[in-house]
């Protein structure tokens, strides 16, 4: 899959959001598009779900204009974009019964994804409570959930943490990881927290008062590097120190730059690779330039 932003600006009135957005995005992964509140995430995500029209430029899914032919992209998408509000007098069931009817689903096939997606998000104690009396995090949980209806291939997820307890969001970022290694799915998640970015993203895009300053994917100036899988000691005291640990993961910082192929090279014969790389203008700074 492939989803192409050309060009694209956003207006609201004399406030320009977004800046000639170009971004290419392919195959499956978690791209996060980081960024510290008004750099233009939300109305990123407006624009790519078809919430929101461009003021001008294009956004394609797979060669197909989301603006042209918004039911067709949207049946392959599913998304959170800002904070989820419901209507109270529904329950947490009744609204993710809307979102599946709405996809098509019936019957059993209805009753299996709601016991599926409320379980994968946690929400099965209190799923048939009304909205109006959940938590901000549980709203949060609520809102990922319906997302998820339907096991859509493209996942829109504007910080889906956000409101969270330490659990929820330890929850939730499992659940990302378990999506991500579906060959088949693309999450595309926005998010304020530099250490959330790290630990799950294969790609991080950095937005900046409605311009993309960073994309991992392009970046030369390679200082550290961030490697998933088993990793040798003896083959990381040659190439880099190791940084930072978390599930799965390591961050690497490089002696030299010009052995990152080398060092590449042998992660893959230790079924490790690189996922990302991290600039010498550390991560932290591309996130708080002004």
């Amino acid at each position: 899959m492939e989803i192409n932003l050309e060009s694209v600006t956003k207006r609201y009135g004399r406030i320009e959001a977004l800046k000639g957005i170009s971004l290419e995005i392919k195959g499956s992964g978690l791209v996060s598009i980081l960024g510290s509140n008004g750099a233009g995430k939300t109305t990123l995500f407006k624009v790519i779900t078809s919430i929101a029209k461009p003021t001008s430029g294009r956004i394609l899914v797979d060669d197909i204009d989301v603006n042209l032919d918004p039911k067709k992209v949207l049946s392959r998408m599913g998304s959170l974009v800002e904070q989820p509000e419901f209507y109270t007098y529904l329950t947490g069931r009744e609204l993710i019964e809307f979102t599946a009817q709405v996809k098509g689903l019936r019957g059993a096939y209805l009753r299996d994804e709601v016991r599926r997606v409320s379980e994968l998000m946690g929400i099965s104690e209190y799923i048939d409570r009304r909205s109006g009396g959940y938590s901000r995090g549980m709203k949060q949980r609520l809102g990922v959930a319906v997302a998820l209806v339907g096991d859509p291939e493209i996942l829109i997820l504007d910080e889906p943490t956000f409101g969270m307890d330490p659990r929820g969001m330890l929850e939730t970022r499992n659940m990302l990881k378990k999506i991500k290694a579906e060959k088949d799915k693309l999450i595309i998640m926005s998010t304020h927290l530099l250490d959330e970015a790290r630990e799950l993203s294969d790609r991080i895009v950095v937005l900046r008062r409605g311009e993309i300053k960073f994309d991992s994917l392009n970046s030369a100036n390679i200082s550290m590097v961030k490697v998933v899988g088993k990793v040798d000691n003896g083959l990381s005291n040659r190439y880099a120190k190791l940084i930072e640990t978390g599930e799965g993961y390591a961050i690497f910082e490089l002696y030299d730059r010009s052995k990152l192929p080398e060092f590449n090279r042998e992660l893959l014969l230790s079924d490790s690779k690189i996922e990302f790389i991290i600039p010498a203008d550390s991560l932290e700074n591309q996130f708080l330039k002004e």
